[in-house]
């Protein structure tokens, strides 16, 4: 199976970063993702999926999203996310939820799911340890700030003459209104990320300060649909530790 539409059907995108700071009509989130523990989001949304006898079928459900745990080793940033939009994915709206890491190292971040999450979450446990290796652009989600017309992913995605296989900032507003509980009301900026392959894609609307608003999978063969809305946001503003 193709690596980048395994890959993308465990993650999907990120899709997903949101600020740790008040909110606000312009960019002023230094910092574009929380990693406080207990900080959640909830989400409506559809999942359309294929059952063993090739029927289409339909299932309306609410999502809950949340950061469990906060990691720092040395100038590395990590949190345990529980929920990732991505679960729903190739489902059929009821997955267990499960845990995956999103690491934060300069102005990268990268996100790491599936099988690699207990070994990446035992070697950022370990002070001793150099991570060489652990951080790839496979897994680079977001490149902070953000600007329209922005691709990031690796070097071969980078070197197609096309969009494919990299991630894509398709477009930028400044009038995104809230509508959504535990946000403030009024404009904020709203960046629409996608990430295409031949068999799928992903694409997410990202509010700095407030995060993924929205989120879709489509796949282009078999049906295989997520998607979600925010509804409810609650940023916890205790300490990480």
């Amino acid at each position: 199976m193709d690596r980048f539409f395994v890959r993308y059907y465990c993650i999907a995108l990120l899709f997903l970063g949101f600020g740790i700071v008040a909110f606000s009509a312009g960019p002023t989130a230094e910092h574009p993702f929380p990693m406080t523990p207990g900080t959640y989001w909830t989400y409506h949304g559809t999942v359309r999926w294929t059952s063993d006898t090739n029927r289409a079928n339909e299932t309306k459900l609410t999502w809950r999203m949340e950061i469990r745990r906060f990691l720092q080793h040395g100038n590395i940033s990590a949190a345990v996310i529980s929920g990732f939009p991505s679960d729903l994915n190739w489902s059929d709206g009821h997955p267990e939820p499960s845990d995956s890491l999103l690491v934060e190292s300069g102005s990268k971040f990268y996100f790491i799911s599936g099988e690699r999450t207990r070994e990446a979450l035992e070697r950022l446990e370990q002070p001793s340890d150099g991570l060489d290796g652990l951080l790839n652009d496979d897994d680079l989600i977001l490149v902070w700030p953000l600007t329209q017309g922005q691709k990031y992913c690796d070097a071969d995605g980078m070197a197609r003459p096309d969009h494919f296989y990299c991630w894509v900032v398709s477009s930028f507003r400044r009038k995104w209104s809230s509508g959504v509980v535990g946000v403030e009301q009024g404009d904020h900026d709203e960046f629409v990320l996608e990430y295409w392959t031949n068999p799928d894609n992903v694409q997410f609307a990202f509010v700095p300060g407030v995060g993924v608003t929205k989120y879709a999978y489509h796949h282009h063969g078999t049906v295989a649909d997520t998607e979600l809305q925010l509804v409810e946001f609650h940023l916890f503003l205790g300490d990480h530790k």
